[in-house]
């Protein structure tokens, strides 16, 4: 039997081609395996194999069904409607009855038969498709030798009339773009090239010069950064598909293809370049590697023309080494100061509110981190554990790109975090790396914020509302308490620990334990009494950790004090300097039971909390932020906190 026959979608008059690259076998069981460019199936059935091997060459486009199963008997003829039905709904026949009428010459369907075939497996009609290619008012702009690439591969897609715009007629060898075009006119008595020249101390009106085209492929050996932006203004100014390639140091870089109905930009992409894929030194490119450039932005000029579903998206950067010729497409996330698209939601009724937490797949999240560590124009210019040890600790090293750099990107430095297992402190490292990526955008997001104050505006990252924002609480309650901590001594109260139920707090006790270097601890309040839980550890000062409860704060604690065993320096980039000025309350200590805090008691915590500021006449104004670079993905929620009078509401 044929799997998913309905004999629905054939007629009669139906006259089907097979599409190009199209490959079948049969399999022990009987069956046959199709493949091409689209996807693959098994057509099952113990004699469909000699039924396929007999109705594959017939179905070229010249007989409609009609014609094939005139004569035969109805159970053969409904087998054959059967099988091109299963054929053609899993995407391996196209009807050529459907296509629209073409007028190309003979010899141009002859000479460009590879282009049209192409265009076959991606749509009906690709004769027709690809005489409206080269029907397009396409401009190149560019010099030497990378411009002479350029205009070759356009030759070689089809393109038979365009118009090329020297910006260097001293590096460019005009005569050799004469050859290329008396060469193509042998095969092509169609081609014509117009030449505009850059006059020497004209300046060009880009704006002007971009209006007639349809597209505008711009390249640069030199990597002309500020000539490629003033173009890519004015073809966004008149609605023009625009595509560069260009050479820097060391690589060479192609797109993205920039079309009116598209939200992309060559900023964002140029702010995502890393610094650190510049190679400082001098590395003389290849004529190999400008043809390798000029050929994709062709063929994606190409695709994009012809309609090409296949064609990379509008966030894809080709990226080519010039030295090994080593290339593949990269994405790259919209840059929220190119996109100025940022915005601010209230969601305090929101919060008020305990949702049903939703069932996503953990692994999701990391697929998603991964991605925005494994592209070279990724946010994250290192998310791994590197060679960093994992004992006792796991431990996972972030490095974000700075936003405010303007192209390259600058890194901002990079930070370690650990915790108990991989899982955990790579979702964590990742958390911290979207917050540290966003922070510098404070004065823009305070700015979308209807009834602004002035208070300070904390940002937290989640996978939920209710997590990003317990996040960018306990950011709040830590800068609090930095500024209202004073260098005076501070009396607290001894803390002994008594049973451990928290999985964390008991691994690093445990760990501590083992080490013999179990802390001193101590237990005081911060100024609307959230828990600040100090400890010492031998040879070293006091240190204190503030928390949205007890187990938070001493998790937190137990956590320092394992690394600062260690010599973890880096473990204190946001914590206060060590204070020499703590003491213990005399008679006074505490034995303390350490409950589970978990994931799912976000909500509990966060209205404790907004409980505790209330009862010290704060009030907790939390937004979300909406920027393109994570609201399309929806993988990642963040917030945004600030403190406020309760009567000011």
């Amino acid at each position: 039997m044929v799997r998913g026959s309905v004999m629905s979608n054939v007629r009669p008059s139906m006259r089907f081609k097979v599409k190009k690259g199209t490959f079948f076998m049969p399999e022990p069981n009987g069956s046959v395996y199709f493949r091409n460019n689209s996807g693959s199936f098994r057509m099952e059935g113990s004699t469909v194999y000699q039924w396929v091997e007999k109705l594959i060459p017939m179905l070229n486009g010249e007989h409609s069904l009609a014609s094939l199963t005139d004569g035969l008997p109805a159970l053969y003829r409904d087998r054959v409607y059967e099988i091109t039905e299963s054929l053609y709904s899993n995407g391996f026949l196209r009807d050529v009855s459907k296509d629209r009428p073409h007028e190309l010459q003979p010899h141009v369907v002859e000479n460009f038969a590879s282009q049209i075939e192409y265009l076959e497996s991606f749509g009906d009609s690709p004769a027709y498709r690809f005489e409206h290619y080269r029907q397009q008012r396409i401009l190149a702009i560019g010099e030497g030798s990378m411009l002479l690439s350029l205009v070759s591969s356009l030759l070689h897609s089809g393109m038979a009339r365009f118009h090329a715009l020297i910006t260097n007629p001293e590096k460019t060898n005009t005569s050799r773009l004469q050859e290329l075009e008396e060469a193509a006119r042998k095969t092509d008595p169609d081609v014509s090239i117009e030449v505009l020249e850059k006059q020497n101390q004209g300046t060009i009106l880009w704006k002007k010069q971009v209006e007639p085209f349809d597209a505008v492929i711009y390249v640069s050996k030199e990597g002309n950064i500020e000539e490629l932006q003033r173009i890519t203004k004015a073809c966004k100014k008149k609605g023009v598909s625009f595509a560069p390639g260009l050479c820097l140091d060391g690589i060479g870089v192609a797109g993205p293809f920039v079309s009116p109905d598209a939200d992309s930009s060559w900023d964002s992409a140029w702010r995502n370049i890393p610094q650190s894929l510049l190679n400082d030194t001098h590395t003389e490119n290849s004529s190999t590697g400008f043809s390798m450039l000029a050929n994709v932005l062709v063929f994606e000029l190409f695709k994009k023309m012809t309609e090409v579903n296949e064609a990379h998206h509008h966030d894809h950067m080709f990226v080519l080494n010039m030295e090994t010729l080593e290339g593949r497409w990269h994405s790259f996330k919209p840059h929220p100061l190119v996109t100025k698209n940022i915005s601010t939601k209230h969601v305090d009724h929101i919060l008020d509110e305990k949702s049903p937490s939703e069932q996503r797949d953990p692994n999701e999240l990391f697929y998603y981190f991964s991605e925005l560590a494994a592209s070279p124009l990724g946010i994250f210019q290192k998310w791994e554990e590197g060679a960093l040890p994992q004992l006792p600790l796991a431990q996972c090293e972030i490095q974000v790109a700075d936003i405010h750099s303007k192209g390259p990107a600058e890194p901002h430095p990079s930070l370690i975090i650990a915790g108990i297992t991989h899982e955990e402190v790579r979702r964590e490292a990742g958390m911290i790396g979207i917050e540290q990526y966003v922070q510098p955008l404070k004065k823009e997001i305070l700015k979308s914020i209807e009834d602004q104050t002035s208070a300070p505006l904390h940002l937290g990252a989640g996978e939920t509302l209710i997590e990003a924002t317990c996040r960018a609480l306990k950011k709040l309650i830590q800068y609090e308490w930095k500024c209202d901590t004073q260098p005076q001594t501070e009396h607290i109260t001894k803390v002994e620990i008594n049973e451990i139920e928290d999985d964390h707090c008991r691994y690093y006790w445990q760990a501590l334990s083992t080490m013999n270097n179990i802390p001193q601890l101590g237990i005081g309040k911060d100024g609307y009494g959230f828990p600040v839980m100090w400890f010492k550890t031998e040879g070293h000062q006091w240190r204190g950790c503030v928390g949205l409860t007890k187990t938070l704060a001493l998790r937190e604690a137990l956590l320092l004090a394992l690394r600062e065993a260690h010599n973890d320096t880096a473990a204190f980039f946001d914590q206060l300097p060590p204070s020499s000025s703590i003491s213990f309350k005399k008679e006074a200590s505490q034995t303390l039971d350490v409950p589970l805090c978990d994931s799912e008691s976000h909500f509990e915590v966060l209205h404790a909390a907004k409980k505790r500021l209330e009862d010290h006449h704060k009030k907790l104004f939390p937004v979300k932020v909406l920027m393109d670079t994570f609201e399309k993905d929806r993988m990642i929620t963040i917030c945004g906190v600030s403190l406020g009078e309760e009567e000011n509401r």
